[in-house]
């Protein structure tokens, strides 16, 4: 039986669970706009900023995407800032 490894995510898009650790799954900008509620201009925007994960350029140069993980960590901590200032 061949050996196998495991990809772990680098340190900068560490994963907020160990099940997602286990997986990479790029997501595409029309699922991160959809999962987010946020239009492409204003993710640019923050991306600019450094207020939301960069994105990743996928083979071919053209197609870009986002680790679903540092969406989902993203996701995570705006629901706690809300939290923290009593909006939730």
């Amino acid at each position: 039986m061949p050996a196998t490894t495991q990809i772990r995510p680098k340190e900068t898009h560490a994963a907020s669970n160990s099940s997602i650790q286990n997986q990479i799954r790029f997501v595409r900008k029309k699922e991160v706009t959809h999962r987010t509620g946020l239009p492409s201009s204003t993710i640019y925007d923050l991306m600019n900023r450094g207020l939301f994960p960069k994105s990743i350029k996928l083979a071919g140069g053209k197609a870009i995407a986002w680790l679903e993980s540092d969406i989902e960590s993203w996701l995570q901590q705006c629901l706690e800032q809300s939290a923290s200032q009593g909006a939730v």
